[in-house]
């Protein structure tokens, strides 16, 4: 089965979002500079997005699930940065925005993914 163009642009998105997420994660190990609950969130969403780059790549039907699980970490990521790093509250209505904006983004992946995993039915025209 040929790979679709759009997972291998999510393939590509995914990889790219890993290679981020772990980088931000050794750093934040090597370094201890940030609270240990935003090193753990760096690790989970730098492992799904791993697994959903792969997924969408191998056309693997639990990619989706990955897409999903990355937006719903980066949101919450993004939602705990306030209390997490002290900022001012007034701030926080950016990242609630951010927030939304990526959970739309892994629903859309997600939507996408599970859409492009189906295998297509075919119309068979009768035999009269």
């Amino acid at each position: 089965m040929r790979r679709p163009l759009g997972r291998i642009v999510l393939a590509i998105v995914f990889a790219l979002f890993a290679a981020t997420g772990w980088y931000q994660a050794f750093v934040n190990l090597l370094h201890h500079s940030d609270p240990p609950p935003l090193t753990a969130f760096h690790l989970l969403i730098a492992a799904s997005a791993t697994a959903t780059a792969i997924g969408s790549w191998s056309m693997a039907r639990w990619a989706p699930i990955g897409a999903l699980l990355y937006g719903i970490l980066t949101a919450g990521l993004l939602l705990a940065l306030t209390p997490l790093l002290h900022l001012d509250p007034d701030s926080a209505g950016g990242l609630r925005t951010g927030a939304l904006v990526v959970m739309i983004f892994g629903a859309s992946a997600a939507w996408y993914l599970r859409r492009s995993s189906r295998p297509r039915q075919t119309v068979e025209h009768g035999a009269g």
